[in-house]
């Protein structure tokens, strides 16, 4: 055996698992490879709060995006969702 695994075992309920299956299948994923993506999101953002992590990741798309809005103000920011009104 590696010494660099290791093996997880864990008991549940059974409705539990299964409605999480169906989901994770749903997104071409499976329950082990979903629970070691999520443990990986966990270590990398040391947070293991899943809306932060999907916030963390808007943020940095944004960031990459060179056709973002950008304001010098919040009063431009108030301005455009006043005008978004209109």
């Amino acid at each position: 055996m590696n010494n660099n695994t290791v093996t997880c075992s864990f008991v549940m309920d059974r409705d539990i698992y299964n409605a999480f299956k169906s989901i994770v299948s749903k997104h071409g994923e499976n329950v082990k490879g979903n629970i070691v993506k999520y443990m990986k999101s966990v270590i990398r953002y040391d947070i293991p709060n899943a809306d932060t992590i999907l916030a963390i990741q808007e943020v940095q798309d944004l960031k990459k995006n060179p056709n973002k809005k950008v304001y010098n103000s919040f009063s431009e920011v108030l301005e455009d969702l006043e005008n978004d009104k209109l």
